[in-house]
């Protein structure tokens, strides 16, 4: 409540029920005079939703309600009697302005604001009041009632509200406008922003800030009419500064809306990004311009701060290092073309020789196979000797023993030869006697005459007989004497061929012992022969795989050599010099190199030839 002029009477306090009389020329608004049952409803009311406060004409205090007392946390008995500066602050309570304020009021002059107090412990309390002056009859001031409503929270409330206020408008640009787009007013961000004044903005139309070709799109009118049915916007938007100068802006538009929750004005909150804008362009362009090869473009500085100067600072610094990876990769790329143009050369080179070495093996393993089925025939055929040197062996020590028994039946021969001419002499003997018996009988027929004739004839013919017999036993004795000369001869000739057979036999046996050491050194010659075959076959077999092996090094080191002048062509087109120009490029030869003559290869070759394309790999190969 807030009389429009004093109040003149005077409260007299009845009760803790804050309850009071009035005595005085009290009147109501329209003129009447109030009864004092009136006015002593008007005050208990007051009373009961107001904190009141009585002070007297000096600012002692006299009475408080309960209101009051609420508000301040104080009871009757601690503040009853003090001076109202309790409830100020000290540098307040000493400064004129206090002095004057109660100067004022004891003039009889009222006083209405919002008052920040102190209640107890000094805690803030925030009171919309007014200071009323009471006058007595003689309409002298005799004290100063206080009626306040605790705004202590509102305040607070309110308080946040203008602080977040001013913080928003002292980091953004705000803009007021009505629902037609008319311009109300403009913080000095905003002005600053697009460079005008407000008095060259004020009461002009949005559409300031488009450019003509927008004003008369259709998005436009449906913009503000969104506006208008209490929808907000918000989003980048591009705005035309004082000269036509373009300003990027993060921006929302927000409807405000009247108690009765109709919108009637819109506020814009903006920042202005036109830095950032503008860098993302830049960056875009760098970015642009490095997916078509130009590595040299790179982002302007000037002007970029914090997060900003960070972000496009790094861009340029990544826009350097691939820059200069590239430059490093064509380096390498020539070198690794270079290298493996030699490699592909050198392992061309390498198979047409490991061919060459696979063919000569492979015709000697051939000749080896027939050496080693001739010394293996040689073998079986020293076998076969030995066997009939055994043979020999053992035939020859049979002949022996014939000999031998020869030799003893030739002798048995000659002494029975011996005993036959003795035998023969003693026939001759006989015969020698009997002739001369015979010669005698003869001697005694012819002496005896007629009678002795028979007898004569008896005797010629035993002397025939002893004659025939000594002639036969001569012969007989020849014959024996030439048959034991050519026994002697025989025997000799049987011991002469004994002792050569026993010669023949030492021949023999030497000959067997020779014979079975080759057949031995024949069978080890085979075993060893047909080694090495295997050996040459295997070496062959490696051989062939080696050969395999390089032939497929070859191939891939010439697709190395084709991908690396690819990369170096690739690379070439990057541009990583100021003058924009590319760097010169390798040419490598496209010269097809030459292919040794492919022989057909075993599988054991050609693994043979995927260790040696891993040797190559391991650039070992020339240790092979």
């Amino acid at each position: 409540m807030t009389p429009t002029r004093p109040i003149n009477h005077v409260c007299i306090w009845e009760d803790e029920s804050m309850s009071w009389s009035m005595w005085g020329n009290a009147a109501a608004d329209d003129g009447r005079k109030l009864s004092r049952s009136e006015m002593a409803s008007q005050i208990v009311a007051i009373g009961r939703s107001q904190a009141v406060i009585e002070f007297a004409i000096d600012g002692t205090i006299i009475h408080a309600n309960a209101n009051f007392l609420k508000a301040v946390a104080y009871t009757l008995d601690e503040i009853k009697g003090k001076h109202h500066s309790m409830f100020v602050e000290p540098a307040y309570r000493q400064s004129a302005e206090y002095k004057a304020f109660w100067a004022k009021l004891g003039k009889g002059e009222f006083d209405t604001a919002q008052y920040k107090r102190l209640g107890k412990g000094g805690r803030e309390v925030w009171l919309q009041a007014s200071y009323n002056p009471l006058l007595d009859r003689s309409g002298k001031v005799s004290g100063v009632i206080k009626f306040a409503t605790d705004i202590t929270a509102d305040k607070t409330r309110s308080s946040d509200f203008e602080g977040q206020i001013a913080a928003i408008h002292k980091a953004q640009a705000v803009i007021e406008f009505n629902l037609d787009g008319t311009i109300i007013t403009a913080n000095d961000n905003f002005l600053k922003t697009l460079g005008y004044s407000l008095r060259e903005i004020e009461g002009k139309h949005h559409s300031i800030f488009v450019d003509s070709a927008f004003q008369q799109r259709p998005e436009y009118k449906l913009f503000w009419d969104k506006l208008g049915r209490g929808e907000f916007d918000a989003g980048q938007y591009l705005r035309l500064g004082k000269g036509g100068r373009e300003v990027w802006i993060q921006a929302s538009y927000n409807p405000i809306m009247d108690a009765s929750g109709r919108p009637f004005k819109v506020v814009k909150f903006a920042t202005d990004i036109t830095p950032m804008r503008m860098a993302v362009e830049q960056i875009g362009e760098a970015i642009s311009a490095a997916k078509d090869n130009d590595l040299t473009q790179r982002i302007p500085m000037t002007g970029k701060t914090g997060e900003l100067e960070t972000l496009c600072g790094g861009v340029n610094e990544l826009l350097d290092r691939i820059a200069a990876v590239m430059g490093e990769i064509k380096s390498t790329s020539r070198e690794v073309a270079s290298a493996a143009a030699e490699i592909s050369s050198s392992t061309t080179d390498l198979s047409q020789r490991t061919e060459e070495q696979a063919a000569s093996l492979e015709e000697t393993s051939s000749s080896m196979e027939e050496i080693a089925a001739t010394v293996k025939k040689n073998a079986e055929n020293a076998g076969h000797a030995n066997e009939l040197t055994r043979g020999a062996r053992e035939l020859a020590d049979r002949s022996g023993e014939v000999v031998g028994q020869a030799v003893s039946a030739m002798a048995r021969i000659e002494d029975s030869s011996r005993k036959i001419s003795d035998i023969i002499s003693v026939i001759d003997e006989i015969a020698r006697q009997t002739n001369l018996l015979a010669l005698n009988a003869a001697v005694e027929a012819a002496r005896a005459g007629e009678a002795g004739r028979g007898f004569a004839v008896v005797a010629s013919e035993v002397r025939s007989l002893a004659q025939r017999s000594s002639q036969a036993a001569k012969d007989i004795k020849d014959l024996i004497t030439n048959s034991s000369g050519q026994v002697r001869d025989g025997v000799e000739l049987v011991n002469r061929a004994g002792s050569s057979l026993g010669e023949i036999l030492n021949s023999i046996k030497q000959v067997a012992d020779i014979v079975a050491d080759i057949a031995l050194a024949s069978n080890e010659q085979a075993g060893g022969v047909e080694q090495i075959n295997k050996a040459l076959t295997q070496m062959d077999e490696m051989t062939q795989r080696n050969s395999a092996m390089v032939e497929e090094n070859a191939a891939t080191a010439r697709t190395l050599e084709q991908q690396a002048a690819d990369m170096d062509e690739r690379i070439g087109k990057f541009r990583l010099d100021k003058a924009g120009t590319a760097k010169p490029t390798l040419v490598l030869s496209r010269q097809k190199l030459p292919t040794a003559t492919k022989k057909p290869v075993a599988r054991g070759a050609r693994q043979m030839q995927a260790s040696l394309a891993t040797a190559v790999a391991r650039d070992d190969w020339r240790e092979f």
